[in-house]
C-alpha cells in the first residue's frame, strides 16, 4: 500500500503544473464500458473516459503486479464535465494490472485485473449474436460447467438499450456510454452469452499469438446494415442516402420518436447505442456476420453501405494504418426466394466487395458447414459456429498479423477453354488447391445455350482446376457451389496445418446462364440421407431415395462409380423406386425448396443398372410426375419404347432416356412431346417388373437438349400394347395429318 501511495504522489507531482478546479459536489466516474478484468489493445493509446467536475484534473495511473507505476496520463475535464485521458499501453502478456483514477488528486475509481493484448470488435446480426451456450459444443460445455481461459476478455454490450432482452427507448443521437455493459472473462459463466463465432475466433487467436485477446461483443439479431451506420455518415453520402429513401428506410430526425423506432431497421439505431460509445477503444479489426436482413436489397446498395461502415469505423476507432480491417463470412444456406439463387449471388457479391479493398477485407464460404439447428431459433441459425470463427481467425492471421500472403476465399483469376474443358485459374489459394474427399463436387458447366449440367473436375496445378462434361464439346462457362443445396461442394485451399479454407462460390461467365444447375444430390446414389433447406420447420435430413414393394440400401458393392450405389431387393413382381423430391405439407405434396423441378432443357437422362439376380428384370418406365393425374414417360433413346430389359448377366448396362420423346401416361401409341413438358416436375419414379429381383443402379446424368420444342405425330401400331393405345395411334395419325395440312 505504501508503494501505491508513493506512486500516487509521484503522479500528482508530475501533474502539479496543471491547474486544479475549485471543489464541487460532482463525483467523477468512468463510463460503464470500463470495468474490472477489461482489456486494452497493446502498444496503442489506452483511453479512459467518463464524467467529472468541469475543469477538474483527471489522472490515470497504471500499476503492474508489483505495484510499480508503469504509465500515466492526465487532462482537465471539459466544460461539459466529460474527460478523456490516455497513456501508451504496454506490450501484451499474461500479467494483470491496476488502473487508478484520480480527480484533483483524490482516488475516485480503480480497475483491477486489467489485461493488455489484442482487441477485436465482433458485430452483425443474429448469427453473430448467436450465443456460445446454444452452439454445437458450447451447449455441452455450459451444462458441464466448463471454465475457459481467464485471458479471454469480453465486453458484453446489451443488445437493447439498458437490457439484454427487452426493447426500450431507441436514441436518435450517438451515446457516450452503454448502460448495462459488462466485462467478463472465460472463467465467468456469463461467457456463454457471448457470440459463439467471436469465442472460437478469440480462442484460435490466443493460441496463435500467445497473448490475451479481447472482444467488444456488439451484435443484434435481425439488424440491417443501415442500423450500424451513423446518420451523419449517411447524410454525407447522397447516393447512399437516396437509396435508403428509395427503399423507404431513411427517416428524418424530425420523424423520430424513440419509443416507436425500429431498432432493427432504422438508420443509426445500433450505431447510436453500441458503436459510438466504444470509440475510446482501439481494436485492430472487426469480425462481421450480417446480411440476411438486407438480402432483398441490391448488391450496389449493400456494397456502398459496407464501404460506409468501414470508413466510419476507421474514424471512430482512430485506426491509423489505412482502413480498419474487416473479416466477414458469406451467408449460410437458407431459402429466401422462389428461384433459390439470390443467396449465392449475394455471396459472390461479397467476394467482389473484398476485391475492392483486398488489403483490408477478407471473406470466405461456409457452404460446407453443417446446417443443423435448434428448432427454437430456426434454420436460418445453424448451430455450428466453430468453423466460422476459426476461418475468421485464419484470415486475421494473414491480413492483420502477416502469417499468410493470401487470407481470403480464393476467387477466379482467369479461364481458358481447351480440349473440351475449362481450365479455371484461381487467386488467393494459400498453399494450393485441395479436394476434401475422393471426388470433386459442386461443379457445373454449360455450352453456348447456357444450360448447366453437373461436371467432373480435377486439380491440374496448385492454383488451376480442369472442369468438363463429355456431353458438352464446346464449354463456355463453369459454376462452382452455385445454387441451393451446395453443401457437397468440396474445393478448398490449404494453409499449413490449419483446416482448408473453402474456395468462394463462382460463375466464370454469368452472361450465358439461362438454366443453372441445382446439385441433384440423389443422382449419384452416394448418400442415404440428404439435407434439404426448406424453412424453419421442414429443413433437415431426409431419405435420398424411397421405394414401394422393395427394400433399398447403399453400399460400395453396388457402385458403378464413386463410393456407393443403390441396391434394390424386391420379392413382388412390380416395384418402384424414386428420389425423394417432395414432402407432405398437410394434405398437399410440395417440392423441397432446394430441389430442381425444371427438366425442360435436358435432352437425355442416363444411368447405369446391373441385374444381380437370376431372372431378367424390366425397367417398365420412368415417370416424370407433374401432379396426381399428369405424368410423362420418356422413350429409351433410339427406340419408341419406354421399357428396357435388364439381362441377368451381372454386368453394368447404360440406360439412356430420350427426354424429347415423351408419352403422356406412358402411352407409346400417343402423341410424343419434347422435354419442354418437363417443367414443374414433382417426382421421378422408376417402375420395374421382375421375379425376386435384385438390381443395382448408380450415376444418373443429364444432357442438354438440342431440339426445338414441338409435338411429334409419328404414331406406330408397333408400339401399341393395348386397345387404348391402338385407339391413340389412330387418333394421333389423324391429328398429325390435320396439323400438317394447316401448318
Amino acid at each position: 500500500m505504501k508503494k501505491l501511495l508513493c506512486a500516487f504522489l509521484t503522479v500528482i507531482l508530475a501533474l502539479s503544473c496543471m491547474p486544479f478546479a475549485a471543489a464541487q459536489e460532482v463525483q467523477a466516474r468512468l463510463y460503464t464500458t470500463y470495468g474490472d478484468g477489461m482489456l486494452f489493445q497493446q502498444k496503442k493509446d489506452a483511453v479512459l473516459a467518463g464524467e467529472a467536475r468541469p475543469d477538474s484534473v483527471i489522472v490515470a495511473a497504471l500499476f503492474d503486479s508489483r505495484n510499480e507505476l508503469v504509465a500515466q496520463g492526465g487532462a482537465a475535464a471539459e466544460a461539459d464535465g466529460s474527460f478523456r485521458v490516455s497513456f501508451t499501453a504496454p506490450e501484451g502478456g499474461y500479467e494483470e494490472y491496476t488502473i487508478v483514477m484520480l480527480q484533483d488528486g483524490e482516488i475516485f475509481e480503480s480497475l483491477e485485473n486489467v489485461a493488455f493484448g489484442e482487441l477485436w470488435l465482433a458485430s452483425g446480426q443474429s448469427n453473430m449474436q448467436y450465443p456460445l451456450g446454444q452452439a454445437k459444443g458450447g451447449f455441452d460445455d455450459m451444462n458441464n460447467g466448463k471454465m475457459h481461459s481467464k485471458w479471454l476478455r469480453v465486453l458484453m454490450v446489451p443488445p437493447y438499450v439498458n437490457s439484454y432482452t427487452q426493447i426500450g427507448f431507441v436514441p436518435d443521437v450517438p451515446q457516450k456510454d452503454i448502460a448495462g455493459a459488462l466485462w467478463v472473462n472465460g472463467e465467468n459463466e456469463f461467457i456463454y452469452n457471448m457470440s459463439a463465432v467471436a469465442f472460437y475466433f478469440a480462442q484460435e487467436m490466443m493460441q496463435e499469438l500467445d497473448v490475451p485477446v479481447g472482444i467488444l461483443n456488439a451484435a443484434l439479431g435481425g439488424s440491417s446494415i443501415a442500423s450500424w451506420i451513423s446518420r451523419g455518415r449517411i447524410d454525407s453520402e447522397p447516393t447512399l442516402k437516396n437509396m435508403l429513401y428509395t427503399y423507404g428506410a431513411y427517416k428524418e430526425s424530425s420523424e423520430w420518436n424513440g419509443h416507436n423506432q425500429n431498432v432493427y431497421t432504422d438508420i443509426g439505431t445500433n450505431y447510436n447505442h453500441k458503436i459510438e460509445a466504444l470509440g475510446n477503444f482501439r481494436p485492430v479489426g472487426m469480425i462481421w456476420y450480417q446480411g440476411e436482413s438486407d438480402i432483398g436489397y441490391s448488391e450496389e446498395y449493400y456494397a456502398m453501405a459496407f464501404d460506409a461502415i468501414q470508413s466510419l469505423y476507421t474514424d471512430v476507432f482512430s485506426y491509423d494504418n489505412g482502413l480498419l480491417p474487416i473479416i466477414y463470412t458469406n451467408l449460410a444456406e437458407y431459402f429466401y426466394t422462389d428461384d433459390g439463387f439470390i443467396l449465392p449471388d449475394r455471396n459472390i457479391a461479397f467476394s467482389r466487395m473484398q476485391a475492392a479493398h483486398p488489403e483490408s477485407r477478407a471473406t470466405f464460404g461456409i457452404y460446407d458447414v453443417p446446417l443443423t439447428y435448434i428448432p427454437a431459433v430456426g434454420a436460418i441459425h445453424p448451430e455450428s459456429k466453430q468453423e466460422i470463427g476459426e476461418r475468421m481467425a485464419l484470415c486475421a492471421k494473414g491480413m492483420v498479423y502477416g502469417k499468410y500472403e493470401s487470407f481470403t476465399g480464393a476467387t477466379v483469376q482467369s479461364t481458358e477453354v481447351k480440349d473440351g474443358a475449362v481450365f479455371v485459374t484461381l487467386k488467393n489459394v494459400g498453399d494450393g488447391l485441395v479436394i476434401n474427399g475422393k471426388k470433386a463436387y459442386g461443379f457445373a458447366v454449360c455450352g453456348a445455350d447456357g444450360v448447366y449440367i453437373g461436371a467432373e473436375a480435377e486439380i491440374v496445378s496448385e492454383n488451376t482446376i480442369k472442369v468438363w462434361n463429355k456431353n458438352i464439346e464446346n464449354p463456355v462457362s463453369v459454376s462452382y457451389a452455385y445454387g441451393m443445396g451446395n453443401g457437397r461442394a468440396n474445393l478448398a485451399c490449404s494453409y499449413e496445418d490449419e483446416n482448408p479454407l473453402p474456395v468462394s462460390i463462382f460463375i466464370t461467365d454469368k452472361s450465358v446462364g439461362t438454366h443453372y444447375w441445382n446439385d441433384k444430390r440423389w443422382s449419384d446414389c452416394e448418400n442415404e440421407k440428404i439435407w434439404h433447406t426448406n424453412g424453419d420447420i421442414i429443413s433437415g435430413f431426409f431419405d435420398s431415395w424411397t421405394s414401394e414393394n422393395a427394400t433399398i440400401s447403399f453400399s460400395s458393392a453396388d457402385a458403378y462409380e464413386g463410393e456407393n450405389g443403390l441396391n434394390i431387393d424386391a420379392e413382388k413382381k412390380s416395384f418402384t423406386v424414386k428420389p425423394l423430391l417432395t414432402y407432405k405439407d398437410g394434405t398437399k405434396t410440395e417440392s423441397f425448396w432446394d430441389t430442381d423441378t425444371d427438366y425442360s432443357d435436358y435432352g437425355k437422362m442416363s444411368f447405369f443398372v446391373r441385374n444381380n439376380g437370376e431372372n431378367p428384370v424390366t425397367l417398365d418406365k420412368v415417370r416424370f410426375i407433374k401432379n396426381k393425374t399428369m405424368w410423362h414417360a420418356p422413350a429409351v433413346a433410339g427406340t419408341k419404347d419406354t421399357y428396357f430389359v435388364i439381362p441377368a448377366d451381372g454386368e453394368w448396362h447404360l440406360v439412356t432416356l430420350d427426354l424429347n420423346c415423351l408419352y403422356l401416361h406412358g402411352n407409346e401409341g400417343g402423341i410424343g412431346f419434347t422435354g419442354k413438358k418437363l417443367r414443374n416436375i414433382k417426382d421421378i419414379e422408376l417402375c420395374f417388373k421382375g421375379e425376386n429381383a435384385e438390381i443395382s443402379i448408380d450415376n444418373f446424368t443429364f444432357t442438354p437438349t438440342d431440339k426445338e420444342a414441338k409435338n411429334s405425330y409419328d404414331a406406330s401400331f408397333n408400339t401399341a400394347d393395348n386397345i387404348f393405345e391402338y385407339f391413340c395411334v389412330i387418333f394421333t395419325a389423324f391429328f398429325g395429318l390435320f396439323a400438317r395440312l394447316f401448318n
